[in-house]
C-alpha cells in the first residue's frame, strides 16, 4: 500500500506537470495568433495563416481533452480510486499507467472497447484474401468482358 502511494504521488507530479506544459502550450498559441491576425501579406500568406489557425484549434481542442483526462486522474488519485479500471474494476497495471497516466481502462477493456467501435489497433490482424485469389478474379471478369 505504501509503494502504491508513493507511486501515485510520483504520477501525481508527472500528471501536474503535463498539464502546466499543455496550458503554456495554450496560451503560446493564443498570443501567436493574436500577434500574427494583423499581419498584413498576399493571399498565399492569408491561405497559409487560415490553414495554421485551423491546425491550432484542432490541437487545442485536442489538448483540452487531454486536460479534462489529466484533471479526472487527478481527482481520481485525491479520491482513492485511482489505477482501477472503471469497466471491470480490475487494477491497471503500473507499467500501462506511467506510460498514460491518466488511463481509465485496463488494456483488456480498452483493447474489447476498440474493438466493439471499430478501432484496429497495430496488434490486431486484418484478414486478407491471398494475392493468388484475387488476381484471379480479376482475371475471369477481364475474359468475360
Amino acid at each position: 500500500m505504501k509503494d502504491n502511494k508513493k507511486q501515485y504521488q510520483e504520477i501525481k507530479k508527472i500528471l501536474e506537470d503535463m498539464r502546466i506544459e499543455i496550458l503554456k502550450d495554450i496560451n503560446e498559441r493564443r498570443l501567436r495568433e493574436h500577434t500574427t491576425h494583423d499581419e498584413v501579406g498576399d493571399d498565399y500568406d492569408k491561405a497559409s495563416q487560415e490553414r495554421e489557425r485551423e491546425l491550432d484549434i484542432i490541437i487545442t481542442a485536442q489538448e483540452k481533452n487531454r486536460l479534462q483526462a489529466i484533471d479526472d486522474a487527478l481527482r481520481r488519485i485525491e479520491e482513492g480510486n485511482y489505477g482501477k479500471c472503471e469497466e471491470c474494476g480490475e487494477k491497471i497495471p503500473p507499467q500501462r499507467l506511467k506510460a498514460l497516466p491518466f488511463a481509465t481502462l485496463c488494456v483488456s477493456c480498452k483493447s474489447a472497447k476498440e474493438s466493439e467501435e471499430g478501432i484496429f489497433t497495430p496488434f490486431e490482424e486484418i484478414e486478407e484474401e491471398p494475392f493468388e485469389e484475387i488476381t484471379e478474379e480479376v482475371a475471369s471478369e477481364e475474359e468475360e468482358e
